[in-house]
């Protein structure tokens, strides 16, 4: 993918890699970052639907920023419950979504990359 810099091209390469078999869009956001969605995530049983899609951004200064929010299509709660904290209705990139709001305060910038982030944000949403 042309425009991006060397830090975040590595790291959309490691999102398809963690993501395999999944489709992967990452869109230049112009300023060297990339706006990612991977589709048809599982997430749980305990959403309707149970899998979904997952979008973050992946700005421009990472690995030294954190890759915050992230969003997912607007799954409902099988137990019909309201979403907790942390949850909230949005839009991104011109999809109707769930922000996810979840920040890496003591991120380890050599460690915690995007394709892990994803994951434990996923996994996060699983525990809800």
């Amino acid at each position: 993918m042309t425009s991006l810099v060397p830090a975040v091209a590595e790291a959309v390469d490691a999102v398809r890699a963690h993501f395999a078999g999944h489709p992967v869009e990452a869109v230049a956001d112009g300023t060297g970052g990339a706006f990612v969605t991977v589709e048809d995530v599982p997430i749980s049983a305990c959403f309707t639907p149970a899998a979904t899609w997952l979008g973050f951004h992946i700005s421009s200064a990472y690995p030294d920023a954190d890759v915050y929010p992230h969003y997912v299509g607007q799954v409902s709660r099988s137990d019909r419950q309201p979403h907790g904290q942390a949850i909230s209705p949005t839009t991104w990139r011109d999809r109707p979504a769930l922000q996810i709001s979840r920040r890496s305060p003591r991120r380890d910038p050599a460690i915690d990359s995007a394709a892990l982030k994803a994951e434990r944000i996923l996994q996060w949403l699983a525990a809800q």
